[in-house]
């Protein structure tokens, strides 16, 4: 199991939920958030380090992705700050 490291340091375990939900709170639609949320999943093992993945390198390669698919929900995903 990939676990993600917050910007805090704390780790979470990798959530294929807390990814699409996000997807899907910027206004993708539902096939957007589920091949995003898929792709990510399949590259994240790729990009980890002893099977540790910084959350900022999701943020990123999900923005990369709906930048392509969906440029208005990139938007309002980027500009979204978790407070």
């Amino acid at each position: 199991m990939i676990k993600v490291q917050k910007k805090d340091g704390s780790m979470q375990d990798f959530d294929h939920m807390k990814i699409k939900n996000g997807i899907l709170a910027s206004g993708a639609s539902e096939e957007q958030a589920e091949s995003i949320t898929m792709q990510i999943e399949s590259w994240a093992p790729t990009a980890a380090s002893n099977g540790v993945i910084g959350g900022s390198a999701i943020r990123s390669k999900v923005l990369e992705m709906l930048g392509e698919m969906n440029p208005a929900a990139k938007a309002t995903f980027e500009n979204y700050k978790k407070v």
